[in-house]
């Protein structure tokens, strides 16, 4: 476990580019995952007094983004479903890519949207932040054991519907 760094300011300098990174791929949005993180970042500066020294300051901020990146979702979901309209050129695997695989990848970003939102952020801060499930239990706010049955339940509809995807492709 890492010890509380001396300020706020080192945490913000230390997470900020990843944090943004992981709510680019929460939510598929880059100015998005930007108000989100400056959300979650005045949250935390709110509550930095309150954080223990002995805890996990890294699961502890992702926390925040967490919320802040689930709000935003909601929000956006009450004013318009956008499953097919995804800002593919925010993704940084998207550039130079083949007509093909750019479909794919589309096809794999429209799957993860329609994940439940904590399964879609367990998986994220899974695959993407490198995060242990005692780490994702801390940002989603739950057990361990909760943590790794919402990744694994996220990878298992993963499979199913691009699995679906494929096979309806290989038939035609």
């Amino acid at each position: 476990m890492r010890p509380v760094p001396v300020s706020l300011a080192e945490l913000t300098a230390r997470h900020r580019d990843g944090i943004v990174g992981y709510l680019v791929r929460l939510l598929g949005d880059r100015q998005e995952a930007e108000d989100a993180c400056q959300d979650a970042f005045l949250r935390a500066h709110r509550a930095f007094a309150r954080l223990a020294p002995e805890a996990n300051s890294r699961a502890w901020l992702y926390r925040i983004a967490t919320r802040s990146g689930l709000n935003a979702a909601r929000r956006r979901a009450r004013r318009t479903a956008r499953a097919a309209d995804v800002d593919l050129d925010s993704l940084p695997a998207a550039a130079g890519l083949s007509p093909e695989r750019r479909e794919e990848l589309l096809a794999i970003r429209r799957a993860v949207d329609r994940l439940p939102p904590r399964q879609r952020a367990a998986l994220m801060l899974r695959q993407f932040e490198g995060f242990g499930y005692a780490e994702i239990a801390v940002a989603l706010g739950g057990s361990e054991q909760g943590a790794r049955a919402n990744v694994y339940q996220a990878i298992k509809k993963l499979r199913a519907t691009l699995g679906g995807a494929r096979r309806r492709d290989a038939k035609r």
